[in-house]
């Protein structure tokens, strides 16, 4: 893909409401609708996370919302992102995140502590105002559609890009102190990595000290000495290059059986396409990883056609002896 500086952007000194719901797809009036709707576009519900001991609480917006926000990703997505960045924008990943750092160097890392919780909708708006040269008034709306209840919503469909600009000033800034030790930086979402000979404690205190600045607070800070293997934003960057950490190797390998004997079909389903899931982002790691790619796609199709055999379409032909005719019953489904 390619991207364009920011000056290129159609959202740059954008000034009219009008033009900003044509950029959108909407109405003048579906936009305002939208952009006062708060809570009444958003469900609320409780997840368990990734780690499956923390509860994770998800501010999900509903269809026409999430339309909006999925429309305004695309818009800021073609902007040229920093060097830095390696979320939110397409051929950026967790996986370019790792490939920056090197094994034979200290690394140190460090997490944004809830970030999207965090992330005041002030920021938002200041961020259209400010950087993209918004009218005062653009810039209140595109916050009321990318925020809820004074924040970046955790389950939003731009929240990570949005939570990016907001930002941005802070990144930056943290890039500067980098660049000006010679150290490499690379942030994905909220997960701060830094690598080179200059990393130490003193220096990541300088990086809380322009976090705190802006209003947020650190948390999950880890250091690697030179020349030893390093989980960066869940790969590991080995000697022999960027490498699947056991932990996910042991997860992928534990899948397989955990379909197989999941007697639910349409729960094993539901495991068959998570495995997939699991094995595509490893194959992205080690592409050898690709036959375990292929193994979770047969086991999956197979799973789907066994989950359709279950089901038995059966039109019941009925005679009323009363009437002396034929009459064809509704298809009734039954499931195995």
């Amino acid at each position: 893909m390619r991207f364009y500086p920011l000056s290129q952007s159609p959202l740059y000194k954008l000034e009219s409401r009008k033009k900003l719901a044509e950029l959108l797809d909407l109405s003048r009036r579906e936009l305002e609708l939208l952009a006062n709707s708060g809570i009444g576009s958003y469900s609320f519900f409780d997840t368990k996370a990734k780690n499956g001991k923390k509860t994770r609480h998800v501010e999900h917006p509903h269809p026409p919302l999430r339309k909006v926000q999925r429309s305004l990703t695309r818009l800021l997505g073609r902007i040229e992102p920093p060097a830095y960045l390696h979320s939110a924008f397409r051929g950026r990943s967790y996986v370019t995140n790792a490939s920056k750092h090197a094994y034979s160097e200290r690394s140190a890392k460090i997490d944004i502590k809830s970030f999207f919780k965090a992330a005041d909708s002030s920021r938002v708006a200041r961020a259209f105002r400010d950087q993209f040269e918004c009218s005062g008034d653009v810039a209140a709306i595109l916050s009321k559609l990318t925020t809820i209840l004074g924040h970046i919503p955790t389950g939003g469909n731009s929240s990570t890009m949005i939570s990016f600009w907001a930002y941005k000033p802070m990144f930056d800034e943290i890039y500067s102190l980098s660049f000006g030790a010679n150290v490499v930086m690379t942030c994905c979402v909220d997960d701060m990595t830094f690598t080179g000979e200059k990393v130490s404690r003193g220096f990541i205190n300088s990086v809380r000290l322009i976090v705190r600045k802006f209003g947020l607070k650190t948390h999950k800070e880890r250091y690697f000495s030179k020349n030893t293997p390093k989980i960066i934003t869940g790969v590991a960057v080995t000697s022999n290059g960027l490498r699947l950490p056991n932990a996910r190797r042991r997860k992928l390998h534990d899948g397989f059986a955990l379909v197989k004997t999941e007697p639910n079909l349409k729960e094993r389903v539901k495991k068959a396409e998570s495995l997939l899931g699991r094995a595509a982002e490893a194959q992205q790691v080690e592409p050898r990883f690709g036959a375990e790619v292929f193994l979770a796609t047969k086991v999956l199709n197979e799973t789907r056609a066994a989950l359709r055999g279950s089901k038995r379409v059966i039109q019941l032909l009925c005679v009323l002896p009363n009437h002396g005719h034929i009459f064809a019953v509704n298809w009734v489904t039954l499931f195995g």
